[in-house]
């Protein structure tokens, strides 16, 4: 197996049986990765045409870490029952935190795992368990900046209005906040497709440039004349779906005098007439500040349908 590296993030082996997959891919693998673990799982390591078993292998073999998701569904089954004995042969001591039972059911823990420490396993019966879920993350070498639950409703609730076709504010509170990697979760959900702009960039800095970056993230048609044309261009290319969301990162760039100048009201007055009339654009706005305290009464946008939902960090 691999040795660690300073700096380097962990490979995490996740060894589960499949009737637990739903957990294991929705709640687990997402806070690892998010965390900054590298996830080593079969869906994405298997290839056709090759063997279960020496795949399954080779996958475990480059892991530091081997995260065993304990069921009596898991413990029925031969493949996972390999994998854990694998997992237990590379640290048969259990001195070097290599082996990471989390049992997720009342089963019985299995024999290869009593001669460790009764403490050995992190309990996640309850999935609400914010003490059992840093216990497992920190063994992993993965740090969200907030507890999972927290991370895991914060994500949850911004899946649910994104998919009610609400937008959005994700209001990120404190530093260290696995934020980004949040909406990239969100991003990679069926049904959640969003394009994706970040106010500090460069080309932000002038209004039709900004439109086509927009357009360009969202992979609608970047045929975009300058102003005053531009506005006109943004209407008849979101007029092509249904409807799309585009998330717009550090939204707090909209309190910049030198940005509310150069895009005028006029910008704010298409966002609005297509989130809220047309109901053809969805918005995922990221930010520090709340939504309400950025766009203040008599704002044009203040006047939007707009959810917070709120990222805190750990005190």
């Amino acid at each position: 197996m691999t040795s660690t590296v300073p700096g380097k993030p962990l490979k995490v082996f996740v060894s589960y049986r499949h009737l637990d997959g739903d957990w294991v891919w929705d709640r687990l693998v997402p806070c690892l990765r998010a965390g900054g673990a590298e996830v080593l799982i079969d869906a994405e390591r298997f290839r056709p045409g090759g063997g279960v078993y020496r795949q399954m292998d080779a996958a475990q073999d480059q892991a530091d870490r081997h995260v065993l998701v304990l069921s009596d569904a898991y413990l029925a089954s031969g493949a996972c029952r390999h994998e854990m004995e694998r997992a237990v042969a590379f640290d048969p001591k259990f001195e070097h935190h290599i082996v990471q039972p989390v049992r997720r059911d009342d089963c019985a823990i299995p024999d290869v795992l009593k001669p460790a420490d009764p403490t050995l396993y992190t309990d996640l019966r309850d999935d609400r368990d914010a003490a059992a879920w840093k216990k497992l993350l920190d063994e992993c070498g993965a740090e969200l900046g907030t507890t999972a639950p927290h991370w895991l409703d914060a994500r949850d609730e911004v899946v649910r209005w994104l998919r009610d076709n609400t937008s959005v504010n994700l209001l990120v509170l404190g530093d260290g906040l696995k934020w980004r990697e949040l909406i990239e979760d969100v991003r990679s959900r069926p049904g959640n497709e969003l394009g994706l702009f970040d106010m500090h960039r460069g080309v932000a800095a002038a209004r039709s440039e900004l439109i086509r970056a927009m357009l360009a993230e969202c992979h609608l048609p970047l045929s975009v004349r300058p102003e005053p044309h531009d506005l006109a261009d943004f209407e008849s290319a979101l007029a092509a779906r249904v409807r799309t969301r585009l998330g717009l990162l550090h939204f707090d760039m909209v309190e910049d005098p030198q940005r509310s100048n150069v895009y005028g009201t006029s910008l704010f007055t298409a966002l609005r007439y297509q989130v809220m009339e047309k109901k053809n654009l969805v918005l995922l706005l990221q930010s520090r500040r709340a939504f309400g305290a950025l766009c203040p009464p008599g704002h044009l946008l203040s006047t939007l349908d707009v959810k917070t939902v709120e990222l805190k960090a750990t005190p």
